[in-house]
């Protein structure tokens, strides 16, 4: 089991992205959250900001390439940051769970 870490830096596509993989079944849940990210400026050198809206979804690790292949197609010229991150111990009954309502693989 993973967390689908999805990072869009255009708020109007995060419904999409949900919307997306959850008729899929390719998550079983999200969580949204706005972030305040600080990136170095190359050609000034200062600290900016942005915002940015992570989606964070419970999913099967061998569903991450079927995810990202997915985005690819739908958002080409606006691809979302996806990363992973595996979950270690979780309660069984939720793993169960997560496997019976998402893609079989």
């Amino acid at each position: 089991m993973i967390l689908a870490h999805i990072i869009v830096k255009e708020r109007d596509q995060t419904m999409d992205i949900i919307k997306l993989l959850t008729e899929k079944d390719l998550i079983f849940s999200a969580v949204i959250s706005t972030k305040k990210v600080y990136e170095k400026n190359k050609d000034t050198g200062e600290l900016e900001h942005l915002e940015h809206t992570l989606i964070i979804g419970k999913t099967k690790a061998l569903l991450f390439s079927t995810i990202n292949t997915l985005l690819k197609e739908n958002y080409p010229k606006n691809m979302p940051m996806l990363y992973a991150i595996p979950i270690i111990y979780m309660d069984d009954e939720l793993t169960d769970m997560v496997r019976s309502r998402t893609a079989l693989v």
